[in-house]
């Protein structure tokens, strides 16, 4: 599904002011009533604007919600690092910091849920992870420079995902022991990227 309708983004302060008003103010509310109760109406009347200046700045809340995803995106994408010879220990860590990040961000567990289950949003996660496999396997190709293009690109993408539903897991099943999802899930991912990372 295509981006939502492009509004230019307020070069004035106030304006610029008004739009972080308007995302923070989503993001505080999808974690007060969720995402089936929020609207447009009331994200307006929580940052303090008539619904129809919202409209000055987003067309629809899911061109809000699409700046929440990419913004926690980015953030959690920033977490990610690839060293050779990385222990289990060490990506289970970056794990459990991506779900407390998570966690921390305004409304970011529902920004995740989002990212997952409305097509609009879907495409956000999609395109984050695909810039962040194709910054990691330029890394594998300068640590590795026998390594297949293809296949690291390829095996990149399954452990970024690998560690996506790890964090997804933690989120939405709290009551799981996240220090074992992580644990299992880093020695998942280590085992994929074995025979690509040699030591430096």
């Amino acid at each position: 599904m295509p981006a939502p309708p492009s509004i230019q983004k307020p070069l004035q302060k106030r304006a610029i002011a008004t739009r972080e008003r308007l995302i923070a103010a989503t993001g505080h509310l999808l974690e007060e009533v969720g995402v089936d109760r929020i609207s447009t109406n009331l994200i307006a009347e929580r940052a303090g604007v008539s619904p129809p200046a919202l409209y000055n700045y987003f067309p629809d809340k899911y061109a809000i919600f699409r700046v929440l995803g990419e913004r926690l995106m980015e953030a959690q994408n920033a977490l990610v690092a690839l060293e050779p010879n990385q222990s289990d220990e060490a990506i289970g860590a970056m794990l459990i910091a991506t779900v407390d990040l998570t966690q921390s961000f305004p409304g970011g567990v529902w920004v995740t849920r989002m990212l997952r289950a409305v097509p609009a949003l879907d495409e956000v996660r999609r395109a984050s992870h695909a810039a962040l496999c194709d910054d990691l396997t330029e890394q594998l190709a300068k640590i590795n420079q026998g390594v297949s293009l293809t296949r690291a690109a390829t095996l990149t993408r399954l452990c970024i995902d690998l560690g996506y539903a790890a964090v997804e897991l933690a989120l939405d099943e709290p009551h799981l022991d996240r220090g074992t999802i992580m644990l299992a899930s880093a020695k998942a991912i280590n085992a994929v990227l074995a025979d690509l990372i040699v030591a430096a």
